[in-house]
């Protein structure tokens, strides 16, 4: 499909040429999450479980970092020509959803015969979840849970989960991401928000220390991987039972 020509001798910007040099600046770093995805699928491919879960990890710090970025830079008032929310959502699904399905068909999470069905399940929930037109509340909370399987998957593999636990875990939260349950976003919900950046900052260097130290366990790093997402399973109820917020 052809695209709209642009008048070359009016470039679709707003700002100064730092503000506007600044804002490529702000999208590249959000755009090499592509990169860290493909390197993430080639050790996946490759049998490399650790380079799989390091190269998801870069890619969550990235995810983490490029929005405030841009919010404080203003990229959208100097570069209005790039739509920083798409960029971001197309990135998203291969690091989030794309690259952990590959994991954990890979380094079998499931039982034989269940790998295709559970992946395509998340697959198909997490589409239709990033094409939501109203992904989160007034308060910055996301609608469903947000497809963050890059979470999921290394945990199932470090914590060496049974594959029956698993399953049900996967089949809840694909369920999940099609509701209106209230799911914290850690960098943008005020409330507790120095908690939840803590919390995921633990869970992603526990997740990391295991990484790097696979075949060794230590109980309380383990402890945190089931701990962090205990308490955002606690917040998730916690603001969704709750009436006197936006819905």
């Amino acid at each position: 499909m052809s695209s709209p020509k642009r008048d070359a001798s009016s470039p679709n910007t707003n700002g100064t040429r730092r503000e506007v040099g600044l804002a490529w600046a702000i999208h590249a770093l959000t755009a090499s999450g592509v990169l860290l995805g493909a390197a993430g699928l080639e050790a996946v491919v490759r049998g490399h479980p650790q380079a799989a879960i390091v190269y998801l990890i870069a890619a969550m710090i990235v995810d983490g970092v490029d929005g405030p970025i841009a919010r404080a830079a203003k990229v959208a008032d100097a570069l209005p020509g790039m739509d920083g929310n798409i960029l971001d959502l197309v990135v998203d699904y291969l690091t989030c959803v794309m690259l952990p399905v590959a994991f954990m068909a890979y380094f079998h999470a499931f039982p034989h015969g269940w790998t295709v069905v559970l992946g395509a399940l998340i697959l198909f929930t997490a589409v239709l979840w990033f094409a939501r037109t109203e992904l989160m509340t007034e308060d910055h909370w996301f609608r469903g849970f947000p497809a963050i399987w890059n979470l999921v998957a290394p945990t199932f593999f470090l914590l060496r989960s049974p594959q029956w636990v698993n399953i049900v875990v996967t089949i809840g939260l694909c369920i999940l991401t099609l509701t209106n349950v209230k799911f914290v976003h850690p960098m943008q919900v005020r409330e507790k928000r120095v908690i939840n950046i803590a919390v995921t900052s633990l869970w992603l260097l526990a997740m990391l220390i295991l990484t790097l130290t696979w075949r060794t366990t230590y109980l309380p790093l383990e402890i945190i991987l089931i701990a962090a997402p205990a308490w955002f399973g606690f917040i998730t109820v916690q603001r969704t039972l709750r009436k006197d917020l936006p819905t």
